[in-house]
């Protein structure tokens, strides 16, 4: 079969693109087990002090972009915050760092590592179970990267068990979005590219 010349065709969306390292985006979706999800939903994303990223949610997910420290502060407020007792609330989420089709707009500039969430979620914790899956990108050896990952996951307590395509971490919400940020941190200074994907889950009923 003969070749097809694609020559003529538009440029993908992503031509010609690239953006600063520091420009962490994060998509993510929020799945509150009860009648009143929308509810739960919509009033946890107007709690949090989202000044310092930039957030957009459509029908699907929502979407946090700016510097690592404001994404986790953002994102950690957002499901803590959310959180109801004795009712299951999953967030299913991704970190992407260095997507060389992606760009510096919807974007804010780089600004000071002052965290506007924190003070809020001091008194507010409580047990978590998570999943996690690290792709560290454009490069061949990654595995270690991987490792230095799941150590720090043992040097904060969490009991990382690592089991088919995923480590499985279980603590309190609060150190286990410390753990996500502190992983992506170390990946960031490793990788010009990475994705790391994750699930949350609170006050599920499921017996293991």
């Amino acid at each position: 079969m003969p070749e097809k010349d694609f020559s003529s065709l538009p440029p993908f969306p992503w031509s010609g693109c690239g953006a600063n390292k520091e420009r962490v985006g994060s998509r993510f979706s929020l799945y509150p087990l009860d009648n009143n999800y929308s509810q739960i939903i919509l009033e946890s994303l107007a709690r949090i002090e989202a000044s310092k990223i930039f957030s957009q949610t459509d029908a699907l997910s929502t979407l946090f972009r700016g510097n690592l420290t404001h994404i986790f502060d953002c994102l950690s407020a957002f499901f803590i915050g959310a959180y109801r007792d004795e009712r299951h609330l999953c967030l299913e989420g991704l970190v992407s760092c260095g997507c060389p089709g992606d760009c510096d707009s919807d974007s804010p500039p780089p600004t000071d590592d002052k965290r506007l969430n924190r003070f809020k979620l001091t008194k507010r914790d409580f047990p978590l179970k998570a999943k996690l899956s690290l792709y560290p990108l454009g490069i061949v050896d990654y595995l270690p990267i991987i490792a230095k990952v799941i150590r720090l996951a043992e040097q904060m307590g969490l009991n990382p068990r690592v089991i088919h395509y995923v480590t499985r971490i279980d603590g309190a919400a609060l150190k286990i979005f410390d753990y996500l940020e502190a992983a992506a941190m170390i990946v960031q200074k490793e990788v010009s590219h990475f994705v790391l994907h994750f699930t949350l889950s609170a006050g599920s009923h499921t017996l293991e």
